[in-house]
């Protein structure tokens, strides 16, 4: 991975995209296909999905890069290292700094570019396939995988600052504001997080943006606004319940050791 600190990244332009992943090997596989079927073999070691996440984040800097990346199954293999690895900081952080770029589709190649000739080559009937295509049927899977990740770190400033702005990405297509708006804390995460970290400027542009952008989206959908103000009311009462139960829970344990002591 290139980067000589946790959490740096590289400007594009100083990057030679053909010397990170070469498109093609001797055996006829490129560096990203390899990368993704080792994550895929090896899902349950935690440091070798934390690295392949850590070059996701470079290899997402090079539009011809990215989009070999996201068709291939990217994406899917970001979200399989965070459902692996809950409580693996490391994994969790470097996975949701490779979504913030992986859920924006690039911008189109020039058909007669080379690296476009060179997409076309490796991805075969794949490269039918657009990279909004990929994404769309996992946004609901990224949404509440980014929400656990806010939850268990709550305590991370980094890794709320970077699942911040995946969700800000996320709340870029207004299609995508359903979805959103039913992963369950979504809209509770964001407001906590802006709360939290108030001097963190980009968590609190990020955050507050989709904030924003779902809000209007309710103010927009009376329908919509009526049923989303009627699921947080249940979402209420059902935390309520479990910290009723888990006081219930913490009572009866001591009483039980009292009565052994």
């Amino acid at each position: 991975p290139l980067g000589g600190k946790e959490g740096m990244l590289f400007h594009s332009s100083r990057l030679d995209a053909s010397r990170i992943f070469p498109v093609g090997s001797c055996s006829g596989r490129n560096g990203i296909a390899v990368m993704l079927d080792s994550m895929k073999r090896f899902g349950k070691n935690a440091m070798l999905q934390s690295m392949a996440c850590w070059s996701m984040v470079n290899l997402a800097l090079i539009p011809s890069q990215k989009a070999m990346l996201v068709k291939l199954g990217g994406i899917g293999a970001a979200a399989g290292a965070m459902m692996m690895h809950p409580f693996d900081q490391d994994v969790q952080f470097r996975a949701l700094f490779a979504l913030i770029n992986l859920v924006i589709p690039s911008s189109f190649l020039q058909a007669t570019s080379s690296e476009a000739e060179a997409v076309r080559q490796q991805l075969g009937d794949l490269n039918a396939i657009s990279e909004r295509q990929m994404l769309e049927g996992k946004v609901s899977q990224i949404a509440n995988l980014v929400v656990v990740a806010m939850k268990h770190f709550c305590a991370s400033e980094a890794i709320l600052n970077r699942a911040c702005l995946v969700l800000h990405n996320l709340s870029l297509n207004d299609a995508y504001h359903t979805t959103l708006l039913w992963t369950p804390n979504c809209y509770q995460m964001l407001e906590w997080s802006m709360g939290n970290y108030p001097n963190d400027p980009v968590l609190q542009q990020s955050a507050g943006v989709a904030l924003q952008r779902l809000k209007a989206t309710l103010a927009n959908d009376d329908s919509l606004r009526q049923r989303f103000t009627e699921s947080i009311r249940v979402q209420q009462q059902e935390s309520e319940k479990r910290s009723r139960m888990h006081v219930l829970s913490m009572r009866y344990q001591m009483a039980v050791q009292q009565q052994k002591s």
